[in-house]
Formats: structure tokens, C-alpha cells, sequence
């Protein structure tokens, strides 16, 4: 594998490690609705909706995604045993989930090894032991060793091969978690060309060499194909080519909107009928590597929720967040103990130049700095929106918390700024208009926060940008160039 792509940050990085995780499970959510519908028309709005057939709560995700929660879990503690998935996979059946695909159910019902009890299965049913079950759950195999392919091929194969130890089955994962891994490392910036075929096609090396031309004409035939052409998705190759033919016929947007891909290419790939979730779960995994957490709407995150090996405790986009951290990472948390940490509030109040308390209030939304957090809470804030790192603690239970992945450190470190920017703005507009009090801030209010302020302003009050950068900085602070410009082009919402 060449050297790693120069011009992409760390935190870039972060943001697409965290992106094939979240966006899978935001596909998965999105499909939920739709499953085992019919193609639908190309210009029908495809939500989060919930409902289908196991009737999921809105942007509630489903075995996919709790099965990759239970790859995930063991990850983020550092570890990559094998019996330990295997111990959540059971330990998951056994809760009685609602959804539980048919292979996936004959082989955990069953006492013994799973790895020899997939085999046996293979074996004796060789016409039905290649379903998409295990690519559905790939993408947190990619953050188990980051930068090292060899590695992850090999884990990828292993994990599929507790319920799939078809060959089809494995060679998908493999190819699926080198080619996320790929696209964390290598693909360049948002506003660059990328091809999501040719990271698949890396993966290749890592197969059989008998095997390997069969999946490069199968990839071939994908790659700018329609998914409605590989109907037959609960089995893994249409499911993978299914997924691969979304992400490549999806159009990507021109300039700022780039990052629109991954919303785009996801809906795409429900409107293709069938098993969507898992189908949009699969896609989300390759779109949100490339795209970073970042891509995924603030409206899918903000109502995305499901559990993992055990129904309890239910668990959020912020979890997710943070668990794909620690993974990444060999489950260790950054030098100040996050994520993970109970208060990052009390680090930023210890910094060589601490927060000052600045609080503004414009058009009824509340902006100001993690002094003036608990503040804002205690008056009644039913939502908060964290523009900075934030502990476990930090905002009590029954306060809709959303975190958004602005950086004050550069340009460099945000991809998708003019896009974030909107996604963000809209966020507190929808939160706003729906009667809930709104406290929006970052760790000092200097950078972020009036940034989001006038971003706010421009979209959804008719303020041009230079009216909205003055409110914002006479009532917080003025923002860092980078900021500004991204605020430059931010555009008013549709009506």
C-alpha cells in the first residue's frame, strides 16, 4: 500500500473512521422503512421514517447495526478476540432480537463453536449459506488496525466466517473493510475527484489468487451500474454490488455540496428496493469513510438511536462517536481522556486562557461558551448543541445533545465546512421552530460558535453575510478567516 494521503489531517482521519460506522448505521435507519419494498420512484423523498416490517422506531437501527455494535464494543476496548464478538453475537440472540436474518439465526441457535458450526452450514447447504449478513456488520473490522490492510483482511474474514463462512461471504468482507480503510488513509480532499470502485479493487490482493478475478468482473459490472440492476441483494454479491453501483451512480455534487454525496447515494440505494437496510447499511459503511462522520445530516443523527448485544442501554450517534474513536485509537482515549471522559468542561476551564461566560441571544436561540452551559441549562435548554468536544456528563440525560465535528484548528481539519455550516443551521431552525429551547456553544464561543451564529442568520433570518458575520462577532466574537469565508458561502434555505 502506497504511503498515506499527506494533505488529509488526524482529524480528518477521526472524522472518517467515526463516518464508516455512523453512516452505516444512518443507512441502516434509513432503510429500515423501506425494507422489502419495491423499487420506488427516483424522485420519492426517502426518509428515517421507521416502521417496515418489524415496525423500528424513527431513525432506529436494526440487526446491522447491532451486530456491528457488537463488533464495535469489543474494538473500543482495545481488543480484537475473536470469541469475544462471537460471546456478543450470542449474547445478543439470546435477547431475542426482532430481526435476525435466517442463516444468521440457524447458526447462533445452535451450541458449540460458531466457526465450526458456519462451516458445517456452508457445507451442507451450499445453495443458501451466502446471504449478506456479515457484510452488513463489516464496518467496524476496518478500525481494528488502521493502515494495516494484511491485518484487517485477515479479521474481516474471520468475523464473517462466525456466521458466513461461505467464501463469497468472506471475500466481500475482506474486500469491503480494506477498500474502508483505504478511503480513511488515501482519498484526497472533498473537492477532489475519487473512485469508489478502484478502493474496492485494492482489497483484490488481499484475496485467494484464484478467486480474485471473479470479484474484479463483478466489481466491473458494478461500477457505474444502477442497484436496481442487482435485485437479488439479501445475497452478499448483490448486496455488494448493489451497493457498490449506489455509490458510483450517484452523481456527485459540484464544489461545497460535495459531501451531499453520501446523503445522496444513500437514498439512492433504498430507492433500489429490497433488503434496503442492509443494502444502505453496506453503502453507508464505503460512503462515510470517505466522506467523514461530518457528510451524515445532523436530522439523521439527531433521532439515531438501537443497542447492541443487550437491548439495554439504547444507544445514540454520540456513542457510536465515540466508540469508533477508541477503536481507531486501541481503545485508548486522547492525553486528556477523551472520549470517555465525564466533563471536558472542567479541562476547558483549566486552560491557559479559559472560557469567559460569553452568551448572546438572537431571534430566540441561545449561543454562548461551556461556562455559560449549565446556566442555559438550569433556564430550561432542552436542547444543546455542542460545537466542541464534550464529556459523558456534561449534559444531563434529559437534554437532547447533539455534537458537531467543527474544528477552529483550519481549514485542512474540515472538510465539509460550508456544508456543516448549513446542516448545523438547519439543525437549530428545525429545533427552534419546534418550540424547544436552544443553547448553542462551543468551548469559548471565539470561533465556532459565532460562525454557526451567522451561518444561523444567513440561512433562516435573511441576513447577508456581512450583517450576519456583525451580529455574530459583537455579540460573541468575531471568527478566524477560514470561518468567515465558510460563512461567505453559506446560502438561505429553500423555502
Amino acid at each position: 500500500m502506497s504511503d498515506v494521503n499527506p494533505t488529509i489531517s488526524d482529524r480528518v482521519v477521526s472524522d472518517r473512521h467515526v463516518g464508516a460506522v455512523l453512516a452505516a448505521a444512518a443507512g441502516d435507519a434509513l432503510g429500515a422503512g423501506y425494507e422489502f419494498g419495491p423499487p420506488l420512484p427516483a424522485d420519492e423523498p426517502v426518509h428515517p421514517r421507521g416502521g417496515g416490517s418489524f415496525n423500528w422506531a424513527p431513525g432506529e437501527w436494526t440487526d446491522d447495526t447491532q451486530m456491528a455494535a457488537c463488533i464495535l464494543s469489543v474494538l473500543a476496548d482495545g481488543s480484537t478476540d475473536i470469541d469475544s464478538i462471537a460471546a456478543n453475537f450470542r449474547t445478543w440472540y439470546q435477547h431475542g432480537p426482532a430481526d435476525v436474518g435466517i442463516q444468521t439465526s440457524t447458526v447462533l441457535s445452535q451450541a458449540g463453536d460458531l466457526r465450526s458450526i458456519a462451516a458445517e452450514h456452508a457445507r451442507a447447504h451450499p445453495s443458501h449459506s451466502a446471504g449478506n449478513g456479515s457484510l452488513m456488520r463489516t464496518a467496524p473490522v476496518a478500525l481494528a488496525a488502521p493502515g494495516q490492510p494484511d491485518v484487517i483482511a485477515q479479521l474481516a474474514a474471520e468475523i464473517s466466517a462466525l456466521t458466513h463462512a461461505d467464501l463469497s461471504c468472506q471475500d466481500a468482507c475482506v474486500l469491503w473493510s480494506v477498500a474502508i480503510d483505504h478511503q480513511v488513509h488515501h482519498a484526497p480532499r472533498s473537492d477532489q475527484p475519487w473512485s469508489f470502485a478502484d478502493a474496492v479493487r485494492v482489497g483484490l490482493e488481499y484475496l485467494p489468487a484464484d478467486r480474485r478475478d471473479e470479484w474484479a468482473v463483478l466489481i466491473h459490472r458494478a461500477d457505474g451500474a444502477s442497484p436496481r440492476e442487482f435485485p437479488k441483494n439479501g445475497w452478499v454479491v448483490h448486496a455488494f454490488q448493489a451497493a457498490l453501483a449506489a455509490a458510483t451512480s450517484t452523481p456527485v455534487p459540484p464544489g461545497p455540496d460535495a459531501g451531499r454525496h453520501l446523503q445522496l447515494t444513500l437514498e439512492h440505494a433504498v430507492r433500489a428496493g429490497g433488503d434496503t437496510d442492509t443494502v444502505a447499511a453496506i453503502t453507508g459503511a464505503l460512503l462515510g469513510s470517505r466522506w467523514g462522520a461530518t457528510a451524515v445530516p445532523a436530522a439523521w443523527q439527531r433521532i439515531l438511536h438501537g443497542h447492541a448485544a443487550d437491548p439495554t442501554p439504547v444507544l445514540t450517534a454520540i456513542d457510536l462517536d465515540s466508540q469508533a474513536r477508541l477503536a481507531a485509537n486501541g481503545g485508548r482515549p486522547d492525553p486528556n481522556g477523551w472520549p470517555g471522559r465525564p466533563s471536558m468542561v472542567d479541562h476547558y476551564r483549566q486552560l491557559p486562557r479559559p472560557p469567559q461566560g460569553r452568551d448572546a441571544e438572537f431571534h430566540g436561540v441561545r449561543f454562548g461558551d461551556t461556562v455559560t452551559l449549565d446556566a442555559a441549562i438550569a433556564d430550561g435548554a432542552q436542547t444543546v448543541v455542542s460545537l466542541c468536544r464534550m464529556g459523558t456528563d456534561d449534559v444531563p440525560s434529559h437534554v437532547e445533545h447533539h455534537v458537531v465535528g467543527l474544528h477552529d484548528t483550519g481549514h485542512s481539519d474540515n472538510p465539509n465546512l460550508t456544508l456543516l455550516l448549513e446542516d448545523v443551521a438547519d439543525h437549530i431552525q428545525d429545533a427552534h421552530l419546534s418550540g424547544r429551547s436552544t443553547y448553542v456553544h462551543c468551548v469559548a464561543a471565539e470561533n465556532r460558535t459565532p460562525s454557526v451564529a451567522a451561518a444561523w442568520l444567513i440561512r433562516h433570518h435573511g441576513y447577508d453575510a456581512d450583517n450576519a458575520l456583525a451580529v455574530a462577532g459583537r455579540g460573541l466574537n468575531p471568527p478566524q478567516s477560514f470561518l468567515v469565508d465558510g460563512v461567505r458561502s453559506v446560502r438561505p434555505a429553500e423555502d
